[in-house]
């Protein structure tokens, strides 16, 4: 992988790459000042078709979006099991758990990412950097992550015996945009993650 150091790009041209990323265009139009700050301390990385991003069980604090191309999530037999698409995020389960990455990833094809470093956002009660908004909305990204990959297993399995805790799981029903749904979620993050391993290693269990 090689990395782009973001002073090669104007300002115009980082916000036409990014412009495809959800989380990226919330913070923009939240607040114009976050987002350069955001983008102040993301890195653009470059890979080549086949070039492995991340390593199962490797350490991890980086977050990445897929900005251009196609990568694919690989098993213990480096057969694809999921495909990821550009404007879609990876890497957030071990960003909540502290864990190594949970799989490999590879570059399908020459691509663009975009990656940021997760510790910004892991102390939910500091505000000094990030404001209290945009760690909403990064944190509303990263439960909506692990919940539709959980959904996903759950679609493939439906009579999984985990399938009932996904059903447990609560919903936020709260007042929006204050300190009280930021702990939530970030309580909420952790709770799904540890449920995504357990599933995750279910399924290399059964596949031993």
């Amino acid at each position: 992988m090689q990395v782009l150091p973001s002073s090669e790009y104007r300002q115009e041209a980082m916000q036409r790459l990014v412009r495809g990323v959800t989380f990226f265009k919330d913070i923009a139009k939240l607040d114009p000042d976050q987002f350069e700050l955001l983008l102040s301390v993301c890195q653009f990385v470059h890979a080549d078709a086949g070039e492995v991003v991340l390593e199962k069980g490797a350490d991890a604090s980086t977050l990445y979006f897929l900005l251009k191309g196609q990568m694919a999530v690989l098993n213990e037999g480096e057969t694809s099991l999921n495909v990821i698409h550009p404007g879609e995020v990876f890497g957030t389960l071990s960003m909540v758990t502290g864990r190594g990455r949970s799989a490999t990833v590879r570059a399908e094809s020459d691509v663009m990412l975009m990656g940021i470093d997760f510790r910004h956002f892991n102390d939910v009660n500091d505000f000094s950097m990030f404001t209290l908004e945009t760690k909403l909305v990064a944190y509303r990204m990263v439960v909506h992550n692990i919940r539709w990959n959980l959904e996903l297993n759950r679609m493939k399995d439906p009579s999984h015996p985990l399938n009932p805790k996904i059903l447990k799981l609560p919903i936020y029903s709260g007042a929006r945009g204050g300190k009280e749904e930021l702990t939530f979620l970030y309580e909420q993050s952790r709770a799904l993650a540890e449920l995504l391993v357990e599933w995750n290693d279910s399924l290399q269990e059964e596949g031993a």
